[in-house]
């Protein structure tokens, strides 16, 4: 059996996808952050590893024989960047099954994919990070955002999650009234008191994906009516808005009049992709819009572009997207 792998490396988790040669998913597994960016380089490289050995010890058949793998990666910018994990993905695989043909490409192309079938057209993720993305059929690619969450990540769970939080503390001190996020907060971390996350927050090993995660009380908050999460969600919606715009502004005609709204904050907020959707008809009224939440998960797309790469009959045309 011909085997196809596809991994989707992000801040918050890995996921690793198996498809066979007529495209149907045989398997997946998860593995943790590895976003060289939110952490350091040899762990994203250690998390790779890890998965890749689960995704391939998971597989339902052991008579295989693997054709590619995808790597769709979160952070990933450079020629150097993409060369080094490729390299230790290379690494890894040699001692599973010998050498195998890798590639790397972005998070938005392994979504697009998902969502789509191709691996162009135009992309806003919203998950842990933020990132606006657009690939044309010539291999061209434009980007707005991604630029991590000391630079950038607007409109994204970690900027939500840190507003979420400081908006909280500022309730507490009075500066600004109470709020439903500090309730939601306190029942589902289990904190006798809102002073408790001062310790927890600043444990060291609390990273971008803790700071995201609060954001899933805001967005509960939000539903629920309460005035501060409302603002925070519009907010961020429509800075991601100004992300989007910018990008849309520099696309050829064709290439940007659909667009894919994918990533964990459209899925579990109807107030944030209806804002976002809302402010950028004001400026583009011909957008049309495709729901990237209900798509198969990136990691497939990924491992459904190692298939096209690697096994279709137009391989050989895709060796610049391989690089």
């Amino acid at each position: 059996m011909k085997v196809y792998l596809g991994l989707d490396g992000g801040g918050t988790k890995t996921d690793a996808a198996a498809v066979d040669s007529q495209g149907s998913v045989l398997v997946r597994f998860a593995g943790g952050p590895s976003n060289p960016h939110g952490a350091t380089f040899d762990k994203a490289v250690m998390e790779l590893d890890k998965t890749i050995r689960g995704l391939l010890s998971s597989l339902p058949h052991k008579d295989i024989q693997l054709e590619g793998i995808c790597l769709g990666m979160s952070g990933i910018d450079t020629s150097e960047e993409r060369f080094l994990i490729s390299s230790a993905v290379s690494r890894t695989l040699a001692d599973e099954s010998g050498d195998i043909p890798v590639a790397v490409a972005s998070e938005g192309q392994i979504s697009l994919m998902a969502a789509l079938g191709q691996e162009f057209g135009v992309q806003i993720i919203s998950g842990t990070g933020s990132i606006c993305y657009a690939c044309a059929p010539d291999g061209s690619h434009w980007r707005t955002g991604g630029w991590g969450h000391h630079l950038g990540d607007e409109g994204s769970g970690y900027s939500i999650g840190l507003r979420a939080l400081k908006a909280v503390m500022r309730s507490f001190d009075g500066v600004q009234p109470p709020t439903l996020i500090t309730d939601i907060i306190l029942e589902e971390y289990g904190f006798a008191r809102i002073t408790d996350l001062k310790s927890y927050i600043y444990q060291p090993e609390r990273g971008k994906a803790d700071i995201a995660g609060f954001a899933k009380a805001c967005l509960k908050a939000s539903s629920g009516g309460d005035a501060c999460a409302i603002q925070i969600v519009t907010e961020e919606a429509e800075a991601l808005t100004d992300t989007a715009a910018a990008l849309l502004k520099r696309l050829p005609a064709k290439l940007g009049s659909r667009v894919v709204l994918t990533g964990s904050i459209f899925g579990h907020s109807p107030l944030f992709g209806r804002t976002l959707r809302g402010k950028l008809l004001d400026r583009f009224p011909s957008l049309d819009f495709v729901d990237g939440t209900s798509a198969p998960p990136p990691s497939v797309g990924a491992a459904l572009l190692a298939r096209k790469w690697f096994g279709g009959p137009d391989t050989e045309n895709n060796n610049d997207r391989r690089k």
